[in-house]
């Protein structure tokens, strides 16, 4: 296992400091001069680097990738080539020694989330990690008091949409008056079986599709609206495998707001709708986790998505290492979201506080 550095000289002072000042700058808390920019290293390079967050954290202001990792060696190098990062690995503790990097990504699949985290938390490196965070709440609870002086920030960047701030803003303006309730609908046509598919893997996933895809729609109801309490869920699937329907409803904390969210990975059409409604109205929000409109009642306003997709939310990652500005996705709003994941699938994986997919009977198997 990779040791602490000793540049991280006043940590012990600061330790206490945290209590009143909860996200220090990098340069703090490394005690050293204050870094121009965040080296990333990263570990996993699939199809979410590829796309969404790669392109990010190499152009996002002060941000650039030094290194990268993967197990299989040919590929950590092919994708660092391809990308003009200098270096290579095929072991997470080799990343983490590299002299460059200041700041790790995960882009692994959960199932590995944890065990990584806890190293890069010795390592004392700020941490942006994939979504969910890990399989389970209580992963993500052991991955938060590991990180309780390092700063801890997962990928649901639809936090950072211009769309959804706005959606926000206007909300907490008044726009619809008292918000009475918020409904969401998801349905997908059955995708053909992909062999090692992950999100079909509950040691790798920590559910089906809904724990991967489910959580953002989720997480976004928590910053538009607030925390989820008193879920009361019925999930079903295929006998012996992850869930593919899931039934919710709860409330939103401290407000008298109903919601109501269905997702169907089986279905014989497609469908993503998020409503909003109010004393004044309700706002519609079509297409939505990858859509551009919101429905007034007096209009349509259109936001083009982010290019690439993470952007916003990696500069503010970005900001909040080195200056300690708010990040609006952190470790305990993602803890949130694996909670409420957890008290939807917790009746049909027989619990969810231990390693569930290893347990005979979740399958029933006998």
């Amino acid at each position: 296992m990779v040791k602490a550095r000793p540049r991280l000289t006043q940590r012990a002072f600061l330790a206490g400091c945290l209590v009143l000042v909860p996200l220090l700058p990098l340069a703090l808390m490394q005690g050293k001069a204050a870094p121009k920019e965040v080296i990333w290293g990263i570990i996993g390079c699939g199809d979410v680097v590829e796309k969404k967050s790669g392109p990010a954290l190499q152009n996002a202001p002060r941000s650039r990738v030094a290194a990268t990792m993967r197990r299989d060696k040919a590929k950590a190098e092919d994708f660092a080539r391809r990308h003009g990062i200098p270096r290579a690995y095929d072991d997470v503790d080799a990343l983490l020694a590299d002299p460059e990097i200041n700041a790790v990504y995960i882009a692994t699949p959960p199932g590995s989330h944890l065990e990584i985290a806890l190293k890069v938390a010795a390592a004392g490196y700020p941490l942006y990690v994939e979504k969910p965070a890990a399989r389970t709440a209580k992963e993500c609870e052991t991955m938060e008091r590991a990180f309780s002086k390092l700063p801890l920030f997962v990928a649901y960047y639809r936090r950072a949409y211009p769309r959804y701030v706005a959606l926000r803003d206007a909300l907490r303006g008044g726009r619809l008056g008292t918000i009475q309730s918020v409904s969401y609908v998801f349905a997908r046509r059955p995708a053909p079986p992909r062999a090692g598919d992950w999100r079909h893997d509950a040691e790798r996933s920590g559910g089906g599709r809904f724990v991967d895809i489910g959580s953002h729609a989720l997480d976004l109801i928590d910053f538009l609206l607030g925390p989820l309490e008193r879920v009361r869920a019925s999930a079903t699937g295929p006998a012996g495998q992850v869930e593919t329907r899931v039934e919710m409803h709860f409330r939103i904390v401290g407000t008298s707001i109903d919601g109501t969210a269905t997702w169907d990975f089986e279905a014989s059409e497609a469908e993503d709708l998020l409503i909003i409604s109010g004393s004044e109205g309700s706002v519609r929000v079509p297409a939505a986790m990858n859509g551009r409109e919101l429905v007034w009642p007096d209009g349509v306003e259109s936001y083009d998505p982010p290019d690439p997709v993470q952007l916003p939310l990696v500069t503010k990652v970005v900001d909040a290492i080195l200056d300690g500005s708010e990040c609006p996705s952190t470790a305990s709003s993602s803890t949130r979201t694996s909670r409420a994941i957890d008290a939807a699938l917790g009746h049909y994986y027989g619990g969810r506080s231990d390693a569930f997919w290893a347990r005979p009977e979740t399958w029933n198997v006998v």
